[in-house]
This record gives structure tokens, C-alpha cells and sequence, in this order.
């Protein structure tokens, strides 16, 4: 896996008088083959439009998690320089997460520790500012294939959102079969519907989430569902939580989930579950990068 290259822009109205204006640029040099145990760098720079440095920090990769067009780095910064923001860098985590459009369609989000925002090892927020100079190229392993024949691609059928739907909207209704080892064939099935209406913040969101798991022979190994409780799109990537509020397992309700949508050439879905002390904790609007490629239905991320 690799996540590479340096790119940027000018902050939008979106983040208000301090910062709108604002000229930044992020460098991320990420590659491995272990999530756990990539090397390499980021470096990022935040000016103000007079040029004056507003934050310069730099450190090293911690975690890397790529497939297909997508790709999540997390680092600990180890060298700083922040004239306009007076809080603590050093030793802080940030979160990285990068989406390859393609010419001119590349987009980054972040999550800066150093703001207090808590960050996870392989989870980040939505893509959601798009550059607007330079090049971003990720490598990603295969992820969890469809398990369709080949030149039939049913993952790729189409979910449509209703008649003119407004604001921001995620949609998935699909499965196949677990790719897992432990549960390798067993059905699955995932329906996430969320929407944040025009005006309303991440928080705002209004949907709720449907997982089943089955044996073959139709035994159920997990049947929950609950609440969105928050939703950050960066088309085509959409990252949604919630928590669990009827489950067939009681001990399941109120716990936290995520979620990650893409859009693509290939749909795919990411999820991740917060339902033991030793599971990666679970934060609002984060998530792994989407690995599963179903074998039928589909997403739509707007």
C-alpha cells in the first residue's frame, strides 16, 4: 500500500473569518504492507494569505490503510512551528485521509490531535477539501473482492436516492458472503441511510443502520441496528457512526459503530465495531477506509 504526493489550496468560506483565505498544502510520503506498521511521512503547512505562517508540522506515519482510490494515514507530529495557533504539536496524533480522483479530482481530510480530537490507528474522517494544485497518487491492496464471476460486477447496480432529495445524503442497501476466515461464506447484509438536511451540521444528521449476519443454513450470528449519530461526506466518500439500539445480543445496545462508503469505480464499504474494551475506540464522523466490495446492491454517497 502507498499513499504519496503534495497538494493544496485555499480554505473556503466553510471555515469562517480566522481561517478562510488561508493557503494550505499537506506532503505524505505513507507505504507498507503491515497497517500497523507502515513507514514514512507527512509535513503540513497552513499560511495566512499575506504569506505569514500561521502552523508548519511534520512527523512520521503510524498507520496506513489503503484500497483502491482511497487511503487513511495517521502520524504523531515530531517537529512544529505554530506562530497563529498556541497550543501544543508535539507528541499530538493526526489522521490523513486521501482520495486519488484521478487529474484535478483529488481530495484530503484531516483530523488534527492537537485541536483535541481524538485519533484512532487506520480511521479518519471524509476526503472533504478538495485541491485545487498538485497531485495525490494511492496504491491500495485488493481489499475484500465481490465474490460475482467474472464480467458480471452485481456490486455495481445501483441504489438511487429518492426524488429530489437535498443536502447531503448516503444511501447503501447491499451484501454477499464474509470474506473473513473465522466467518468465510457467511451472509451478510447492510443497510445505511443517513441525511444531513441543507444548513444542518454533521451532528444534525438524521438516519439509522441495519446489520445482519447469518450462517448458511440461516442461524443468525448478529442482527443490530440503531441511530446515525454523525455523518462527514467528501463525495464519493461518505463516513457515518451511531450507536446500536435494538440488537438479538442486549449486551450490543448502546454501543458504537462505524461505518465508510465509496462511491466509485467499485462501491465499497467499511465498517468497524465497538463492542469489546479491546477494539480500536470509535470517534464521531471516523472510520476505517471502505474494504468490502459486495456481491450485490450498491451505495450512493451525494
Amino acid at each position: 500500500m502507498q499513499v504519496k504526493g503534495k497538494a493544496g489550496g485555499v480554505l473556503g468560506e466553510e471555515w469562517g473569518p480566522d481561517f478562510a483565505g488561508d493557503p494550505v498544502s499537506f506532503e505524505v510520503d505513507a507505504r507498507g504492507d503491515d497497517p500497523l506498521n507502515p513507514i514514512g511521512t507527512f509535513h503540513v503547512v497552513h499560511r495566512n494569505p499575506d504569506g505569514s505562517l500561521v502552523a508548519d508540522f511534520s512527523g512520521k506515519v503510524s498507520s496506513l490503510y489503503a484500497v483502491d482510490e482511497v487511503g487513511i494515514v495517521t502520524g504523531t507530529i515530531d517537529r512544529a512551528e505554530h506562530p497563529g495557533v498556541p497550543l501544543e504539536f508535539v507528541g499530538k496524533e493526526i489522521a490523513l485521509t486521501v482520495y486519488d480522483g484521478g487529474r484535478k479530482g483529488d481530495r484530503i481530510g484531516w483530523v488534527w490531535g492537537f485541536f483535541g480530537a481524538p485519533v484512532s490507528r487506520v480511521q479518519g474522517t471524509a476526503p472533504h477539501f478538495p485541491v485545487t494544485w498538485g497531485n495525490f497518487s494511492v496504491r491500495g491492496d485488493a481489499g475484500q473482492q465481490s465474490s460475482s464471476s467474472a464480467g458480471s460486477s452485481p456490486s455495481s447496480e445501483r441504489v438511487e436516492l429518492k426524488s429530489g432529495a437535498t443536502g447531503t445524503n448516503v444511501l447503501a442497501v447491499l451484501g454477499g458472503t464474509s470474506k473473513t476466515p473465522e466467518f468465510s461464506g457467511d451472509p451478510l447484509r447492510f443497510t445505511v441511510a443517513a441525511r444531513i438536511a441543507l444548513g444542518d451540521n454533521a451532528l444534525q444528521v438524521k438516519g439509522s443502520f441495519h446489520v445482519t449476519h447469518h450462517k448458511p443454513d440461516g442461524r443468525v450470528v448478529a442482527d443490530f441496528q440503531g441511530r446515525i449519530t454523525c455523518l462527514a461526506v467528501g463525495v464519493p466518500v461518505g463516513v457515518a457512526t451511531g450507536v446500536v439500539t435494538k440488537s438479538a445480543d442486549p449486551a450490543l445496545v448502546g454501543k458504537p459503530v462505524s461505518f465508510s462508503l465509496k462511491d466509485g469505480r467499485t462501491d465499497r464499504l467499511g465498517w468497524l465495531w465497538g463492542f469489546s474494551s479491546t477494539d480500536e475506540p470509535i470517534t464521531d464522523c471516523q472510520s476505517i477506509t471502505p474494504f468490502y466490495a459486495p456481491d450485490w446492491g450498491g451505495l450512493v454517497v451525494r
